[in-house]
């Protein structure tokens, strides 16, 4: 299928989703894009799936208001509160990162045996053993849930001592599992890069779900109306630390609102 403008709704619960922003902008830079990062309520992951599940609905229609070509959810978290309750109802296309991660991560890897580290609400939905499964039945996986991460990033710790800590710890089921290639199965993950690089072996294939996002967008986007590459931001917290953390991966966020999802979140809940 491919769609006839581009214009691209997407969101996270913070930081993370800038990973699917900064790919896609390098394949897209004409698209038009409103980014919905719901900070004031991050991390996502300690929280119940039907919790996540009107957040993201709520967040949903409030992007749909902005005529989008497609809505790609750049929240693992998200994606999973959906794979179990049910997606929306919708009449934009929907781009989940998990599917698309998941897809990757069992055409790569060689022995079968795939970990995935992600949010503790993530794994213990068990959504990426799911769809790696759909694609590759035999497969093998670990799953290792990584509460401390996520606020590491928020808090723009990620090239830090305690970032490779953490990080280290967390992946010591994957070598004990023999995997052959890992999932960062949250979109703030790969702004640890570094710290999963020297953490785990050096054969060990990192799988970014944010590129493989990315790249279902612009395939998807392929051959439409150019946009003129504008770049909305609708924060739900403070804007100024989210500014200041984009700048530091590169992306300058000039047109930014403070935006309220609550009523969308009220109402989605009810529906």
């Amino acid at each position: 299928m491919t769609l006839k403008r581009r214009r691209i709704g997407m969101f996270d619960s913070g930081l993370g989703g800038l990973t699917v922003l900064r790919q896609l902008r390098a394949m897209l830079p004409d698209a038009e894009v409103i980014y919905a990062a719901d900070t004031a309520r991050v991390p996502y992951g300690d929280r119940s799936l039907r919790q996540v599940a009107g957040f993201a609905r709520g967040i949903i229609d409030h992007l749909t208001q902005f005529d989008p070509s497609l809505i790609a959810i750049a929240c693992g978290t998200s994606c999973s509160a959906f794979d179990a309750l049910g997606y929306p109802a919708s009449a934009v296309p929907i781009v989940p990162v998990v599917d698309c991660g998941a897809r990757a991560a069992a055409r790569v890897t060689r022995n079968g045996k795939i970990g995935v580290i992600a949010t503790v609400a993530t794994a213990r939905s068990g959504v990426f053993e799911r769809k790696i499964r759909e694609a590759l039945p035999l497969a093998f996986v670990t799953s290792v849930g990584a509460p401390e991460l996520v606020p590491l990033v928020e808090s723009g710790a990620w090239e830090t001592p305690e970032a490779d800590e953490a990080v280290a710890t967390y992946c010591g089921p994957f070598a004990r599992a023999n995997c052959d290639t890992v999932v960062l199965g949250c979109t703030h993950f790969p702004l640890l890069r570094a710290s999963f690089r020297r953490a785990l072996d050096p054969g060990i294939e990192l799988v970014d779900p944010a590129l493989a996002c990315a790249r279902k967008v612009a395939e998807l986007l392929e051959g439409g109306a150019l946009g003129d590459g504008s770049l909305t931001f609708l924060v739900s917290g403070e804007t100024g630390p989210f500014v200041s953390h984009a700048a530091l991966l590169g992306v300058t966020a000039t047109h930014v609102r403070r935006m309220d999802f609550s009523d969308q979140v009220k109402h989605a809940e009810h529906r």
